[in-house]
C-alpha cells in the first residue's frame, strides 16, 4: 500500500475522517485510477455520514477492478442504507460468486431480499449465514421476521426462541413469539410472551396491544362456551376484526359494515386490529355469543380465537395471491373476498374453491345529498378557479407504485392542451405534506415529461393536493368534480370509484380487476388492459408482489379516450343507477350474514 494510502487509512481507523478523506483525494489526485484509495475515500465519506458522495469513488473502484471485495463490500453497505436494493442486491451477488461462503454477505443479501419482497430467497440467504457463522441474537431475530412474514409459522418461532436463548432480555422476541401465538389461536402463552416482554420493556406498545387482543379474544371465547344472554336475544352473533379507526380502505368496509349490522340489531362483538382501538359510537367490549371471528384483514393479520371459526375478508390487486397469502390463508376456515377477481387470485395460488365465497362490498349513496359537504374552492397553478373547468377529472390515490400515478401523468400530458376546458385533481396520499413523497412526485413528474415528449406546461392544468382532509372535506372533493378517473394496475375494490359512480360523476377505468365486477362499456369509459409482470418504473418486481403478475392499462386507448371526452365527442355515461341498486351497505351486510349462514357460522 502506498504511503499515503497507509496514512489515510491510519486516520481512518482512528476515526480522523477529515484527515482520511483529504489523504484519499491527494492521493487520487497523482494516482486517479487507484481502487484502493477510492475504495477507502468512500469508506470514510460514508462515516462522515455523506452517503451520496460515497457511492460514485466505490462503484469507481469495482469498475476498476471488479473483484476488489472490499469495495464491493463497502458498495453494497451504502447502497442498501440508500435503499437502492436493486444495485446493492448486484454488489453482493458479485461477492458471493468470488467468496460464495461469506456469512456477512449472506445476511446483508437476505435483508435486501426481504425489502424486494422475495421473501422465499430472503429466507434462504438468511438461513445460509446461520449456518456458515456462529449467529447472534440479531441473526436469529432477522431469520424469525422474515419466516413470520413468508407465513412460516413454526419455524419462525423457533428462530425467535433462539434469539431469546442468545439475549433472554431482549423484549421484542418475546412479543413476536405472542404474535405467532396469536395467528395460532394459542391464547395463554401469548399473553404470557407478551407480558414478558413488558416486564422487559415496558415502553414496547406493541405488547400492550397483544395483551389487550388476548383479553378480548378471551372473553369472546368464554361468551362463546357460556353466553349469558337467553338464545333467543344472542341468535345470530359473531366477532368481527379490523382496522376501523384507520383511514384506509380496509378501515372503510370495516367501518360500514359494522354500523349497517349495528342498525339491523345483529349481536356483534367489534375488536380493533391492535386490541386497545376506541370506537367513538359505542363500547367495544362487549361480547356476545358467536360462533365466528370476521377478520376484515390481509391474511397476514388474521388471528384465531379458540373454539371460534376464523373468517377472512380480504381481497387481492394481482392474479395470483402470494404463496405466503397462501399459507397464512390455510389457517381460516373460510375465506370471503368482494370481487371475483380477487377469487380467481385465491384459486390460482392453490386455496381451495370450496372455502372461498364472495361478498361485494358497497357504496355510499348518502353523501351525494350531504349539505355539510360543499365543493371545496380550488385553485390551479394558473391562478384559475378549477370550478370554471367543464371537465374536471379527479384521481384520489395513496403513492404507491400500484395506482401507477406515472401513467396517469403521462396519458394527461398526452391527451391535454393548455386550450382545452379541462383540469386534473390529483389527491395523493393520507395527507400531511410529506416532504419525500414531494420530492419523489417531483422525479415522478420529470419522467412523466420524458415519457410523453411534453412540459407540464404544455398540457391541461393539474391541481396537486396532499393535505390530509376530513371525510366531509373529501365528499366536497368530489362534489367539485365530474369525472373520476383511474390507471390502476389492479384494485381489490376502488371505494373512490364506487363512491364517485354513486354521486354521478362519469367513470373512466381501465378493463380489469374489480373493475369490470361493476362497470361495462354502458356506465363507464373501458381501458383496455393487458397482463404483465408487477415491475416498477425502474425495473425490478413491486414488493408486494414479487414475482406475480398485475395489469398494464392501454395508455394509447385512455388518451384516445380523454381527449374524446373533452372535445365531447363521446356519449355520456353513468354507473349511478346500478351502483345504487346492486351495490348497498345494506345488500353487502345481508350477503355477510348469508355467507355465514350457510356455513352454520351464526349462533
Amino acid at each position: 500500500m502506498e504511503p499515503s494510502i497507509e496514512r489515510a487509512a491510519e486516520h481512518y481507523r482512528a476515526g480522523r475522517l477529515a484527515e482520511a478523506i483529504a489523504e484519499c483525494r491527494a492521493s487520487l489526485r497523482t494516482a486517479p485510477r487507484t481502487a484502493d484509495a477510492l475504495n477507502l475515500l468512500g469508506a470514510a465519506l460514508f462515516s462522515a455520514g455523506d452517503d451520496g458522495a460515497a457511492v460514485e469513488p466505490l462503484r469507481e473502484a469495482v469498475r476498476l477492478q471488479p473483484g476488489h471485495a472490499s469495495a464491493l463490500t463497502n458498495l453494497a453497505v451504502v447502497l442498501q442504507h440508500r435503499q437502492e436494493w436493486a444495485a446493492a442486491e448486484r454488489s453482493l451477488r458479485t461477492l458471493l460468486v468470488l467468496s460464495p461462503e461469506l456469512a456477512f454477505a449472506h445476511s446483508r443479501l437476505g435483508s435486501i431480499l426481504k425489502e424486494t419482497g422475495d421473501l422465499a430467497q430472503a429466507v434462504r440467504h438468511l438461513s445460509r449465514m446461520i449456518r456458515l457463522a456462529p449467529p447472534s441474537a440479531q441473526d436469529w431475530l432477522n431469520l424469525g421476521l422474515v419466516r413470520l412474514l413468508n407465513g412460516d409459522f413454526a419455524e419462525a418461532e423457533d428462530a425467535f426462541r433462539r434469539t431469546i436463548a442468545h439475549t433472554p432480555e431482549g423484549a421484542y422476541a418475546h412479543a413476536q413469539l405472542g404474535e405467532i401465538w396469536l395467528r395460532l389461536g394459542r391464547l395463554k402463552p401469548a399473553a404470557v410472551a407478551f407480558a414478558r416482554a413488558l416486564c422487559l420493556d415496558p415502553t414496547l406498545r406493541g405488547a400492550n396491544d397483544g395483551l389487550a387482543r388476548c383479553r378480548h379474544y378471551a372473553t369472546a371465547a368464554m361468551a362463546r362456551a357460556e353466553p349469558t344472554e337467553p338464545a333467543s336475544a344472542a341468535s345470530g352473533g359473531f366477532v368481527m376484526r379490523g382496522a376501523f379507526t384507520s383511514h384506509t380502505g380496509y378501515g372503510h368496509f370495516c367501518r360500514r359494515l359494522i354500523q349497517r349490522l349495528r342498525r339491523d340489531a345483529v349481536p356483534l362483538q367489534a375488536i380493533g386490529i391492535l386490541g386497545p382501538d376506541s370506537w367513538p359510537e359505542e363500547s367495544l367490549d362487549r361480547p356476545v355469543p358467536a360462533r365466528a371471528v370476521v377478520n376484515c384483514l390481509i391474511p397476514l393479520a388474521t388471528e384465531r380465537v379458540p373454539g371460534l371459526a376464523t373468517v377472512t375478508f380480504s381481497m387481492f390487486e394481482g392474479t395470483c395471491i402470494p404463496s405466503a397469502w397462501r399459507r397464512q390463508s390455510a389457517l381460516s376456515d373460510l375465506v370471503l373476498v368482494p370481487t371475483e377477481s380477487s377469487r380467481l387470485a385465491w384459486e390460482a395460488g392453490g386455496f381451495p374453491a370450496e372455502r372461498l365465497r364472495i361478498c361485494p362490498l358497497g357504496v355510499d349513496p348518502e353523501d351525494a345529498v350531504r349539505e355539510d359537504a360543499p365543493a371545496p374552492t380550488l385553485v390551479d397553478p394558473n391562478g384559475q378557479l378549477v370550478s370554471r373547468y367543464r371537465h374536471r377529472f379527479l384521481n384520489i390515490s395513496d403513492f404507491i407504485p400500484r395506482k401507477n400515478i406515472l401513467a396517469l401523468l403521462r396519458v394527461w400530458l398526452r391527451a391535454t392542451a393548455p386550450t382545452d376546458d379541462a383540469v386534473l385533481i390529483l389527491k395523493l396520499g393520507k395527507g400531511g405534506g410529506d416532504t419525500a413523497m414531494r420530492a419523489e412526485l417531483g422525479a415522478l413528474l420529470r419522467l412523466a415529461e420524458e415519457g410523453a415528449g411534453k412540459r407540464l406546461a404544455q398540457a391541461a392544468p393539474i391541481n396537486l393536493i396532499d393535505r390530509s382532509m376530513s371525510d366531509i372535506a373529501m365528499t366536497g372533493l368530489y362534489r367539485a368534480a365530474t369525472h373520476y378517473w383511474s390507471l390502476s394496475h389492479g384494485e381489490g375494490w376502488d371505494l373512490p370509484m364506487c363512491k364517485a359512480g354513486a354521486m354521478g360523476l362519469t367513470l373512466v377505468a381501465p378493463r380489469h380487476s374489480a373493475y369490470v365486477d361493476y362497470l361495462d362499456d354502458t356506465t363507464a369509459h373501458m381501458i383496455p388492459a393487458t397482463v404483465g409482470p408487477a415491475l416498477l418504473p425502474g425495473g425490478g418486481y413491486y414488493p408486494p408482489f414479487h414475482g406475480l403478475d398485475w395489469w398494464n392499462p392501454d395508455e394509447d386507448a385512455a388518451t384516445d379516450i380523454l381527449r374524446d371526452i373533452i372535445q365531447g365527442d363521446s356519449a355520456p355515461k353513468s354507473a349511478r343507477a346500478r351502483l345504487l341498486e346492486r351495490f348497498t351497505w345494506e345488500r353487502s351486510a345481508a350477503r355477510l350474514l348469508a355467507i355465514l349462514d350457510e356455513a352454520g357460522l351464526r349462533g
